[in-house]
This record gives C-alpha cells, sequence and structure tokens, in this order.
C-alpha cells in the first residue's frame, strides 16, 4: 500500500490520493486500506516515515565515507524523489502528522550535515576555520541543501541555466574542505 501511496504521489499528486486509487492500484479492495491505516492521514504519515528512514539510513552512510560531504552532496543534488518530496511538502500543508514528520526529517537531517560539515572544518583546520567563520556550519548546510533542492527541482522541470556555474561553486567549496 506505501509502494502504490508513493506511486501515486509520484505520477498524479496529492490530489489524486485517495483509498480508492490505492486499493485499485495494489489490487486490494478498498477497506483493506482501513483495516491496515485508520485514516489516509495515518497512510500518509507512513508514506513519509518510510522515505524519510531511506534519506536518513543514506545521509548516516554519507557520514561514514571517506569523503562524507562530497557524499552529502550528492544526495542533495543526485534524488530520484523530487515529485514525490515536492508532493510531501504540499500535504505538510494539509496534514498536522505529515507535518510533523517532514520538520523532524529535516531538522534530523540537517544536523547530521551539521556533523559532517563541522568534522571536515575541524579537520582541515584553523585556515579553513577562519574562512568559513563568517557563516556557520548550520547556515551553510542550509544554503546547501536549498540549492541542492532548487537544482532537482527545476531539472526536474528541464531548468539548467546557471546549474552548471553553481555546482561548480558548491564543488570548490566542498573540495576546499575535502580534498
Amino acid at each position: 500500500m506505501l509502494d502504490g501511496a508513493e506511486a501515486i504521489l509520484r505520477e498524479d499528486g496529492y490530489a489524486e490520493l485517495t483509498s480508492r486509487r490505492i486499493a485499485e492500484r495494489v489490487g486490494i479492495k478498498q477497506q483493506l486500506v482501513y483495516y491496515y491505516f485508520k485514516t489516509m492521514d495515518d497512510l500518509m504519515v507512513e508514506a513519509f516515515r518510510r522515505l524519510s528512514k531511506r534519506e536518513l539510513e543514506r545521509f548516516e552512510q554519507a557520514l561514514r565515507a571517506e569523503r562524507p560531504l562530497h557524499e552529502i552532496w550528492g544526495i542533495s543534488i543526485n534524488t530520484n524523489d523530487a515529485r514525490l518530496i515536492s508532493e510531501f511538502m504540499a500535504l505538510a500543508n494539509r496534514s498536522e502528522g505529515v507535518r510533523a514528520e517532514v520538520i523532524a526529517f529535516i531538522e534530523q537531517s540537517r544536523r547530521l550535515q551539521v556533523e559532517a560539515l563541522t568534522q571536515a572544518i575541524v579537520r582541515k583546520g584553523t585556515k579553513a576555520g577562519k574562512a568559513l567563520a563568517a557563516l556557520p556550519p548550520v547556515a551553510a548546510t542550509f544554503l546547501a541543501t536549498s540549492v541542492g533542492l532548487a537544482l532537482t527541482r527545476e531539472a526536474a522541470l528541464g531548468v539548467s541555466m546557471g546549474h552548471a556555474e553553481i555546482e561548480a561553486v558548491i564543488e570548490q567549496i566542498i573540495s576546499t574542505l575535502e580534498p
């Protein structure tokens, strides 16, 4: 059912996410959706939890990589779920349960990214620390994440103007910390 819900969100958007569509998609009776999930909100929350668990595992693996900042940047700009993420963000505006899960995911993923950036600055030493002193790790993480999301969303639409240039800037900053 969760796979079906994700597919519907990706293909048709949250407005088409109904128990009937999910049941049709996975080949079950509509009543079974409500047997396993009390409400559609419960189903949407669980679908987002599953997605966020996968993404957090990717970030945690990136932290253990030889070059974690490069790995995290790769995750940020190479997602196959740009449409799905956009749909969950839209759902977060309509569902308190989804909103709470989205907030928890963003905060946890940002903590992991800040940890990676802070460790890279510490490894690089005071020169890197001085160069980035005006930009706290949480602010740099926020900017990079926002750029990554914008690149992914625009690329999905077919926009590419400025993408190579901003990617080169971010890569240069990351390579300063992780040659």
